[in-house]
């Protein structure tokens, strides 16, 4: 911010005594320019100190001079504008019809009440508290019969989710995992993990069998047993996931929007799959998807573990012959590196021939063989089959040798 002062011109007026001769001096104008440099402002305001205030005079004694006229411009932008409003009042109102039986959870009042011959309740949320229902009825109040009931879990944080599995059910919340079994009329309490779900819709299954992703991005199968299944390098760098179970062909997708993943229980792969898919179900031989925007299928691509073919001396790949039912076209790569200190390189993408091959020349000592299709098709993997020869052996040998996995 700056201040610019700019005075009128100064007018001077004089004459020569026992004469008729007189001149007038027109001087520039005056122009004065301030900068306004580390201003701290406060609000409230400061009073005012009247002792420090500078005063002068421009009438001096005696004397009739004229006080000149300055003119300021306030140049700049203002800081620190203050808005007041008028209380936001909002006003809700109930939209749909009444279902007899809901319940219906709020915070922080509490309010009974009742609409026709529909009950509802109005209460405080409990984060770490489940509830069970008189039996047939969505009525969760605790009546004389002493079936619908309530307890806590021994975590703390909210509960996301409550799965049938067998005949038990489980909790997946905040900050665990636990069986509630049936016990006469009450819940008997089992936790298994103290990790809670990675984000509300990180589980998914069947009443046979569920799946879900940990607080630290590991994925498990929890079936008759709890089993690690992990891929936490993946799903650890993802937001806010989604789990959609593909029943009918045994796919779970996990996305986020941006990132997505498909996992198969029955081959226990896991590849790449769609970014936004948020729900998958079955109906009269129909599968139904939901998501927020058109699904996008990405290449489908696959990646070995690292080998080494069983020796620490340096291996040439001249090609590579796959095993596989795929009618599209599909193209090969390898990932090698010379020390298991360094990261890897790539080769490049060669193409698959219709007789399965797939021709290059890669050096190294440790190798991660890739596949890709571009095309949307169900196939199986039978075999990968590393033909080159190790060096260090006999000519015979190593001309002879075919390195397979």
């Amino acid at each position: 911010m700056a201040i610019d002062i700019t005075a009128d011109p100064i007018v001077t007026t004089a004459a020569i005594l026992g004469t008729d001769e007189f001149w007038i001096a027109v001087g520039t104008p005056i122009e004065v320019s301030t900068g306004l440099y580390a201003v701290r402002s406060q609000f409230p305001y400061a009073p005012i100190n009247y002792s420090l205030n500078q005063e002068f005079d421009c009438q001096a004694d005696d004397e009739n001079l004229d006080i000149p006229i300055v003119t300021a411009t306030l140049t700049g932008e203002w800081f620190n504008i203050c808005l007041w409003a008028d209380p936001i009042e909002v006003t809700t109102l109930p939209t749909g019809d009444w279902i007899v039986g809901t319940l219906m959870n709020a915070a922080p009042i509490i309010v009974a009440t009742s609409f026709k011959d529909a009950d509802i309740l109005l209460e405080v949320a409990k984060k770490n508290w489940v509830k069970w229902s008189d039996i047939g009825s969505l009525d969760f109040a605790i009546g004389r019969a002493n079936v619908a009931g309530e307890r806590p879990l021994d975590w703390s944080g909210w509960v996301y989710d409550i799965r049938k599995l067998g005949n038990k059910v489980v909790a997946y919340g905040e900050n665990g995992v636990s069986i509630l079994k049936p016990a006469d009329k009450y819940y008997g309490l089992e936790t298994v993990s103290k990790l809670g779900l990675y984000s509300p819709e990180a589980a998914t299954g069947t009443d046979k069998i569920h799946y879900f992703i940990d607080s630290k991005g590991q994925l498990w199968e929890f079936g008759e047993t709890l089993m690690l299944l992990d891929y936490s390098e993946y799903f650890s760098l993802m937001s806010d996931l989604v789990m959609s179970y593909d029943v009918e062909n045994n796919i779970i997708y996990i996305c986020d929007g941006t990132v997505g993943y498909a996992y198969s229980p029955v081959d226990k792969s896991l590849g790449s799959g769609p970014v936004n898919v948020t729900g998958i179900g079955s109906k009269n031989g129909n599968l139904y998807i939901t998501s927020p925007a058109t699904v996008d299928i990405p290449t489908f691509e696959i990646c070995t573990d690292i080998y080494d073919m069983g020796t620490r001396k340096f291996k040439t790949i001249r090609s590579i012959e796959v095993g596989t039912d795929l009618t599209g076209n599909m193209e090969a790569s390898i990932d090698f590196r010379v020390s298991n200190k360094v990261a890897f390189s790539n080769i490049g993408w060669h193409p698959v021939t219709l007789e399965g091959v797939a021709h290059m020349t890669c050096y190294g000592l440790e190798f991660r063989f890739k596949l890709r299709v571009s095309t949307y098709e169900y196939f199986e993997l039978d075999y990968l089959k590393i033909n080159g020869f190790v060096h260090g052996y006999s000519y015979t040998e190593h001309t002879l040798r075919s390195i397979s996995e």
